[in-house]
């Protein structure tokens, strides 16, 4: 089980602005997150509070989309807890639904969003009911067919689980791919249709990108309970669009920057994530959006590390 944004052991203050600079405009929105004393803490990359985000990726085979660079600042405060970020990822194509300035009459059956007491606020950042040591590791932006078989390969290699947040724009020519994840007992989620910064998107635009990823998943017998907004950009339409699909909005708690291949090496992913994660923390990574090596490298190194120091993986 996850911790609702003001669930068990969560409750603490952060902020983080995020900065997105993408190959059609900039979009910026701020999402606060909270965590009581009652948690165990967590940091990310940037210990002080401050992260510089810039990835590049590149066209994949199946349909990967590109990544475009990305700029965040992540400044965040826990209480009796060191300082959490939240998480980023690199960014894809955002095709498919042009963004609009406001909600159309936006429909889900009945013909409106939500009601708010179904709503959330804010994200999920942590895992809990799970054991005291439990620590979840996410993977971003695939299915890859360079990558993600890699990636499956060590978790098998560990007995790790793990919870795949998967483009669907990706999912048509990797079907197999897909079916490999889930036949292996990870989690697949809902991670929008290409990659798009919902933040620009009105209700009915974010539920056409849930919708079309929904679908394509669904072409491998996935249906999605888990929600996570790229680039962390979370909103009410967002928000509202998930309590009318019954998904659960999902953020993370340790970004170690992997999706920034041209400033984050290998041993820089190792030493944050080794650094910085602690019981119940969410770790970001990613299986597709660009080259992935550094991310397969680390992964070779962290996991068996966090395994050793007590902490057991969960897939949400």
């Amino acid at each position: 089980m996850l911790l609702a944004g003001g669930g068990v052991a969560a409750a603490a203050v952060g902020s983080r602005t995020l900065r997105g600079n993408q190959a059609g405009g900039a979009g910026n929105v701020s999402v606060s997150a909270s965590r009581s004393a009652g948690g165990a803490g967590s940091t990310s990359a940037a210990t002080t509070g401050s992260a510089s985000r810039g990835a590049t990726g590149s066209s994949t085979p199946g349909g990967a989309s590109s990544g475009a660079g990305t700029n965040t600042s992540a400044t965040a405060t826990q209480s009796a807890s060191p300082t959490t970020p939240t998480s980023g990822s690199p960014a894809g194509n955002a095709s498919s639904s042009a963004p609009g300035s406001t909600d159309a009459a936006s429909t889900h059956a009945s013909g409106s969003p939500s009601s708010p007491s179904n709503v959330a606020t804010k994200p999920q950042f942590y895992v809990d009911d799970q054991g005291a040591m439990a620590i979840a590791l996410t993977l971003d932006d695939g299915p890859n067919p360079v990558y993600t078989p890699q990636v499956l390969e060590i978790l098998d290699k560990y007995g790790v689980k793990a919870t795949f947040n998967m483009i669907g724009q990706q999912v048509g020519a990797n079907l197999s791919l897909v079916r490999e994840v889930s036949a292996a007992g990870h989690t697949i989620t809902n991670h929008t249709w290409d990659h798009a910064d919902l933040s620009k998107y009105t209700y009915t635009q974010v539920l056409s990108q849930m919708d079309r990823c929904n679908d394509a998943l669904a072409n491998a017998n996935q249906h999605p309970t888990i929600f996570r907004a790229p680039y962390g950009n979370w909103s009410k339409s967002v928000f509202q669009a998930c309590a009318a699909r019954d998904l659960k909005p999902v953020d993370s708690s340790v970004d170690p920057r992997d999706w920034d291949t041209e400033h984050v090496d290998s041993q820089q992913i190792v030493q944050t994530v080794l650094r910085h994660t602690h019981a119940h923390d969410i770790i970001l990574e990613h299986d597709g959006g660009g080259n992935r090596r550094n991310t397969v490298a680390a992964l070779k190194v962290f996991i068996p590390e966090l395994i050793d120091r007590g902490f057991r993986f969960v897939a949400m």
